[in-house]
């Protein structure tokens, strides 16, 4: 039975509209294309909840957002056990309603469904993976109404620790033990395939920066990251030899291209957490710094670009992105087992430690000051996930599904004007050098794009003056009227045209 608990008022101090601000959405393990776990939401400041209460499962699973929907699988039995073994279920993300509950169609040997991520109205899913052991077809549902869109040309082997991450287009970079596919977004058909060399059957999906794709691979000696061509699969290069025998994390990739991997394998003198720096030829180690042992992990980057990790105690850690040294850690933790991390906007950080019966979801400010913790059994790969609204998911086993937010959606005070307001979209956001902001006008007319820092102070004109109907685009280095280089941190658009306006947030981080 879902149960909702009241929604917090009071005035809220941004100059935002519910109705026009695209939401950052949670489309994968990781949060995005380069699995950093950073999103442009505010997420909760207390543990205040929205609503909780789903399907009973007996594993939590991965949660992804798309707009005011989140998508994930309730297990309510063993593949075995068929029929009707496990759910793929949408809920309405700002009550917790459940819209609906599909069943993928089950052959002998099948896995249990996972979601691969959501993205363009629709939901990807598998009963693929078990170690790779399975392989089957991906299946696109419409995020609606849980309708089969498309089933994938190839069977594939990935599964739920592997994660998929989308390229630009919308289409799906799924990454398995020995093989990496593109599939068309449209039609599921195979745009390519490539061989590579995991170290193990679990956690051998890989992120996604610009034209690269990177995954961890073993060689003789260790591992390597090995970049690769996004729109041909063809292998590059590779980075220099990271010692050790088995793996069994992914990388990430932080706004400014910076790729990092926890390579561990609980051995102490061979357990590093490396950043490396991709030049365009070849791929530099930046630094590297001893870690905690964990499997199956997610790490995050902050709006700064602190990096968030496991360091041993176990403590979790922020690091300078320089040179990796330890900024601020937190008290040991009790119950870890492994790491998915959520930070948002402010800078707060959201960590599950995937534990077990000690599992556990904690908010810490960007320091890493505890702010408030709450239990949550089995919490597995069950979150945290940022959608809309600043809404936290996590899903635990049983009937434990819950969403926490601190941010009345109908608080927010509206502020489009009548006709229909045009789309702005921004490349990158994050960003660290510069961000490109692309609009299209209806028609001619006056255009206004202003730029405010979070007090609300006009920083930056954009652009003023009457355009002409058509795409436009405007070029943002982080400067201010002056030239002068601006902070890192969140800073909000206002697009005023002849047909509306728009308000959104872009980050900047260094």
């Amino acid at each position: 039975m879902i149960r909702l608990a009241g929604l917090l008022g009071g005035i809220v101090l941004m100059i935002l509209t519910a109705a026009t601000v695209s939401a950052t959405d949670w489309m994968n393990s990781g949060g995005n294309e380069g699995r950093n776990g950073f999103t442009t939401e505010v997420g909760p400041a207390s543990a205040e909840l929205a609503w909780s209460g789903a399907r009973n499962s007996l594993i939590a699973w991965l949660p992804v957002t798309e707009g005011d929907r989140v998508f994930t699988v309730r297990q309510a039995k063993w593949p075995y056990q068929q029929p009707d073994d496990a759910y793929v279920v949408a809920h309405d993300l700002m009550t917790g309603e459940e819209l609906w509950a599909v069943v993928l169609p089950y052959e002998s040997g099948d896995w249990t469904p996972w979601i691969a991520g959501a993205r363009d109205g629709k939901v990807y899913c598998s009963r693929s993976g078990n170690g790779a052991s399975v392989s089957s077809r991906i299946y696109a549902l419409d995020g609606v109404d849980g309708s089969t869109v498309w089933i994938s040309e190839d069977v594939q082997d990935a599964g739920p620790y592997d994660g998929t991450v989308f390229a630009p287009d919308g289409d799906l970079i799924v990454g398995s033990f020995q093989d990496i596919w593109r599939i068309d977004a449209a039609d599921g058909s195979t745009v390519w395939h490539a061989n590579r060399v995991g170290s193990v059957s679990s956690s051998c999906g890989g992120a996604l920066h610009g034209d690269a794709f990177y995954v961890a691979d073993a060689v003789s000696g260790g591992h390597v990251i090995v970049r690769y061509d996004l729109a041909t699969g063809a292998r590059m290069y590779q980075s220099p030899l990271m010692p050790g025998f088995t793996l069994q994390n992914t990388p990430m990739v932080g706004p400014d291209g910076t790729i990092y991997l926890c390579r561990v394998q609980n051995n102490p003198s061979v357990d590093f957490f490396y950043a490396f720096t991709d030049t365009g030829t070849e791929l530099v180690e930046k630094w590297n710094l001893a870690s905690f042992w964990c499997t199956t992990a997610e790490f995050g980057i902050g709006p700064d670009g602190s990096v968030y990790m496991l360091v041993p105690g176990p403590r979790l850690a922020r690091l300078n992105p320089d040179d990796g040294s330890i900024v601020n850690q937190t008290e040991i933790l009790s119950g870890v087992t492994s790491a998915h991390i959520a930070v948002d906007a402010d800078g707060k950080v959201f960590y599950s430690n995937s534990a077990f019966e000690t599992g556990r979801l904690y908010a810490f400010d960007a320091d890493l000051a505890p702010r408030w913790d709450a239990a949550v059994r089995n919490i597995n790969i069950g979150g945290p996930a940022i959608g809309a609204h600043g809404t936290l998911v996590v899903c635990g086993i049983g009937a434990d599904m819950r969403a926490y937010r601190t941010q009345d959606p109908g608080d927010v005070a509206e502020l489009v004007l009548p006709g229909a307001a045009p789309a702005l979209r921004i490349g990158p956001n994050p960003f660290c050098d510069s961000a490109t902001l692309r609009f299209r006008l209806n028609r001619d007319g006056a255009t206004r794009l202003l730029l405010y820092d979070a007090g609300g102070r006009l920083v930056r004109t954009l652009a003023e003056g009457d355009r002409a109907a058509g795409e436009h685009a405007v070029q943002w280095e982080g400067r201010d009227e002056s030239g002068v280089r601006l902070p890192s941190g969140v800073y909000y658009y206002r697009l005023d045209v002849p047909d509306g306006r728009v308000t959104g947030r872009i980050l900047m981080t260094r």
